[in-house]
C-alpha cells in the first residue's frame, strides 16, 4: 500500500462496512479488518496511514491493540470509536496518543474530519 491508507478495524460487520464505504467515498484509500489480531497478522511495517478503530471487540480490545502497537514503536494516528465508553477510558486514549474518540452514532463528518487530522499527521 503505497498511498496512505485507512485501515478500519471493527468485529461488527455492518458498522466495519460502513465506514469502508463512507472512507471509499470520500476519495481515500481504505482496507478493512475484522479484528485486531487480524491486523496485526497482515501489518507491513511500510504501510502508512491512520485507524479507525473499535474500542470493544472479541480476543484484542482497541486499547489492547493500541498498546501493543506503542510496544511495537509503530507510530500510527488513531480514531477511537465506541458505542459505550467511559470518561477514563476515552481520556487515556487520547494522552496514549489517539488522534480523537467518537462515540457511535457519530456524524459523518466528524468522523471524516477526524480522519483528515490523523492523515495530516502521518504526512508530517
Amino acid at each position: 500500500m503505497s498511498q496512505p491508507t485507512v485501515f478500519v478495524i471493527d468485529d461488527d460487520a455492518a458498522c466495519r462496512d460502513s465506514v469502508r464505504e463512507l472512507v471509499s467515498a470520500a476519495g481515500l484509500a481504505v482496507a478493512a479488518f475484522g479484528s485486531a489480531v487480524e491486523f496485526l497478522a497482515a501489518f507491513e511495517p511500510t504501510w502508512q496511514g491512520c485507524l479507525i478503530l473499535d474500542l470493544h471487540m472479541r480476543q484484542m480490545d482497541g486499547r489492547a491493540l493500541q498498546q501493543r502497537l506503542r510496544q511495537l514503536g509503530i507510530d500510527i494516528p488513531i480514531v477511537f470509536i465506541s458505542g459505550s465508553v467511559d470518561i477514563p477510558t476515552a481520556v487515556q486514549a487520547i494522552r496514549d496518543g489517539a488522534v480523537d474518540f467518537l462515540q457511535k452514532p457519530y456524524p459523518e463528518n466528524k468522523l471524516l474530519d477526524a480522519v483528515y487530522k490523523a492523515l495530516r499527521r502521518t504526512s508530517s
